[in-house]
Formats: structure tokens, C-alpha cells, sequence
């Protein structure tokens, strides 16, 4: 069991986790692709790719293959995406995904490992993280394997979490300090990373193009940080970190806060489009 001084991101130990948990993550990865705002960042950046109307596209950590079938379904492309997850559940929901939104055909997904990709070099027009390197053990080497993979002057676009900075309103500031830290720690290997993606691009051989800033918050009313609170939150517990109880009392402090009005929480997303040599 983890402990405090030994937090376990479950995403990126995804395949440890259990049924239900994986099957809360695949509900979560998917709610995330009916929010507009959200949806709103990976398009914004998905305009700056400017991708070829035939091109290859690889998707990195797919997950349920939420950027995959958007970028499969943009008006004018008819080229083909990869993606490639760790999880197989995370990759059988993405071909059922992608068949019921008619896409099947263009999209195909495979377990697989970021770090290690078994794919020839400059064998795609575009690479696209979203979402993962705040998961990875090791940002720079899955970085570099994007680097490897994209054709020279093809494009590599990094979206995440500025998770250092995620955020809620409590009515008990000293438990929801705790809560965010726990949260942070069962989720998330790298809260900061994005921070540093204008250092590791450059080492990983790839020229930083431009960056996106975002701020999602959430203040009255809320769906999605609320959302991200029910669907984390429980791993506080599961993994030692936070008693149940403590656990419950933050979410019901979160609830209530949503139903009545006074509800806050916020987090910085980023997006960086970078090119390879050519």
C-alpha cells in the first residue's frame, strides 16, 4: 500500500488498479470530452498543428481515444490515427468509442508504452501528448521518443496540467489543503511539469513553436472540477493517504458548496506545439 512518502500516481500504475477505479478513469476521460471548455483547449491547439489532410497522426497515452476520434472527425482530414495506451481496458474502450462515433476506420489503438515505442522513426506527420507527461515516470525520455517517431519538421503538441496549481474552496482550509496534496499524489507523478516543458523540449530535440495558457475555474456553480473531485478523491483513501472519513467530509463539503452556490476550484492548463529538425 502506498504511504505518504511513497505516492503512487494510478494512472500511470493504471493496470494495478481495479475494476471499479478504471472503470471511474474511463467515465472521467470521457466526461472530459463533453465538456466545451476543455474541449475548447484541445482544439485550440489542434488548429496550430495545421496537420496535413492524409497525414499520420500518433496519439501518445490515448487513454479512451477522446483526441484521436477528434482529430480523426475534423472537417477535411482523411488520414489515420494511432493511439497507444498502456491500458488495454483504456484501449478496448477506445475501438468501442471510436466504432459508435463512425471513425473506427481511420482510428486504431494499441497497448503500448510511451517510454518505448515500438514504431520506426519519422514515421508520422504529427505526434500529440494529452494529458500524459504528468503521468510518466520519466517526461524527457517520452518526449524524445516523439521527437524520434515525427517526421523532420512534423510537429509534437504537449498538452496537461499545471496540477501544482489545482485548487479548491473548503469551508475547512486545513483539510482541503490536505485533500489538493493527496490528490496531487495519487494522480499525478509530475503536478509540475509543464512548467518545465520549455527546458526538456530543447533536450529532447525538439524546437518550442508557441505555447496555449488556460485557466479553468469553476466558481458558483460546477461540473467538471466537481467531476475530477468525485472521480480522484476516493483514491485519497484507498491509498492511505487521507482517512475515509476525511475523504467524505471534503467531497460533501464540495457537494454542498456546488448545490448552494459557493462552490470555487480552478487549475493552469498548458499547451505547447513544438517542431522537429529538418
Amino acid at each position: 500500500m502506498a504511504t505518504p512518502d511513497q505516492p503512487r500516481d494510478a494512472m500511470q500504475f493504471i493496470n494495478e488498479q481495479d475494476a471499479a477505479t478504471r472503470e471511474r478513469f474511463i467515465e472521467r476521460l470521457e466526461f472530459r470530452a463533453t465538456d466545451p471548455t476543455f474541449t475548447a483547449y484541445r482544439d485550440a491547439y489542434l488548429e496550430v498543428l495545421d496537420l496535413p489532410r492524409t497525414g499520420a497522426v500518433l496519439d501518445l497515452g490515448c487513454g479512451t481515444g477522446v483526441v484521436g476520434r477528434a482529430i480523426a472527425a475534423r472537417d477535411g482530414f482523411a488520414g489515420t490515427v494511432t493511439g497507444v495506451d498502456q491500458s488495454p481496458d483504456f484501449v478496448v474502450a477506445a475501438r468501442r468509442f471510436a466504432a459508435e462515433d463512425g471513425v473506427g476506420e481511420r482510428v486504431g489503438f494499441v497497448v503500448g508504452d510511451a517510454h518505448r515505442l515500438d514504431m520506426p522513426a519519422a514515421s508520422f506527420d504529427a505526434v500529440v501528448a494529452h494529458t500524459l507527461v504528468s503521468h510518466v515516470r520519466d517526461p524527457l525520455a517520452v518526449l524524445a521518443n516523439a521527437g524520434r517517431v515525427v517526421r523532420p519538421g512534423g510537429a509534437v503538441a504537449v498538452f496537461d496540467g499545471d496540477y501544482a496549481s489545482l485548487t479548491f474552496g473548503s469551508s475547512n482550509p486545513r483539510l482541503g489543503q490536505a485533500m489538493e496534496c493527496a490528490i496531487q499524489s495519487t494522480i499525478m507523478s509530475a503536478p509540475r511539469v509543464m512548467r518545465e516543458l520549455p527546458r526538456l523540449l530543447p533536450q529532447a530535440g525538439l524546437r518550442l513553436v508557441t505555447a496555449q495558457a488556460h485557466v479553468y475555474a469553476e466558481a458558483g456553480s460546477s461540473s467538471f472540477m466537481l467531476n475530477l473531485a468525485e472521480t480522484y478523491a476516493p483514491l485519497a483513501a484507498s491509498t492511505g493517504l487521507m482517512s475515509a472519513g476525511d475523504v467524505e467530509a471534503w467531497l460533501a463539503d464540495q457537494r454542498r458548496s456546488a448545490a448552494n452556490g459557493t462552490f470555487f476550484a480552478a487549475c493552469n492548463y498548458y499547451a505547447y506545439v513544438a517542431c522537429a529538425p529538418t
